[in-house]
Order: structure tokens, then C-alpha cells, then sequence
């Protein structure tokens, strides 16, 4: 597993700026669920998932995000940790690396439906809520 510094040097500016944006917002107050998608707008990005954890001895919730449009389409998974009040965008450890798989390959197919529908016309993708 990499030290702190070592992720913190392979982080991307979106990343940087996600995190910043995560920062101010109370996630307290705001919720999981909030803070993802405000979070997510400040950035440009959307909302893929918001869905438990699986390993719950070091976080309770986990959310992915995906920023489009850069050189190289992002996921990134935010962590809401065991105490219900940090957040973390370090990488996913234990049974929640499974996550990564599904954030990516969802990312992929959210991005291919959206690309379908705009070149078929006025149809829009509904999200179910």
C-alpha cells in the first residue's frame, strides 16, 4: 500500500479539486449523499454511486465520482470513514477494492448511454433517483 505521500503525489489535479471541495462542505449537517453531489458539481463531475461499505472496520459508506472531458475520463472514490465525519479520497483497501471495478466499468457505461442519446435527438436518459 502506498504511504500518504506517495498517493498524494500520484493524485490529479481533479483529485486536488475534489478534495478541496469535499472540505467545504459539513458532512455533518449535509449528509454523505450531499456533500457527493455538491462536491461533484464544483468540479464538473457527477455522481455514479453513494453505497455501503462492504469492509466496515475503517469506513461506512462509499461514493464514486466521475469527471469527464480531460485528457483521461476519472472515477474517484470518496470514502466516508468509520467515525461518520472525514471524508478520504485515499485508495480503497479490503473488500471495498471491489468498488473500483464497478465505479469504472459504470462510469464506461453511463458515458456510452449519454453519448447514444445525444446523437439520437431529443431523447434524454432518465435517472432513476
Amino acid at each position: 500500500m502506498p504511504s500518504k505521500s506517495e498517493h498524494a503525489a500520484e493524485m490529479t489535479l481533479e483529485a486536488v479539486e475534489l478534495e478541496l471541495a469535499l472540505g467545504t462542505i459539513d458532512v455533518l449537517n449535509e449528509g454523505f449523499d450531499t456533500v457527493l453531489s455538491k462536491a461533484a458539481e464544483r468540479v464538473g463531475g457527477e455522481v455514479l454511486f453513494n453505497m455501503p461499505a462492504l469492509d466496515r472496520n475503517e469506513a461506512q459508506r462509499i461514493g464514486a465520482i466521475t469527471i469527464s472531458d480531460y485528457p483521461e475520463d476519472q472515477v474517484i472514490f470518496v470514502t466516508l470513514c468509520k467515525d461518520g465525519t472525514r471524508l478520504s479520497l485515499a485508495p480503497l483497501t479490503g473488500a471495498n477494492v471491489l468498488f473500483e471495478s464497478l465505479g469504472r466499468n459504470y462510469a464506461i457505461v453511463v458515458k456510452s448511454l449519454f453519448q447514444k442519446n445525444r446523437t439520437a435527438g431529443p431523447m434524454q436518459l432518465v435517472r432513476s433517483a
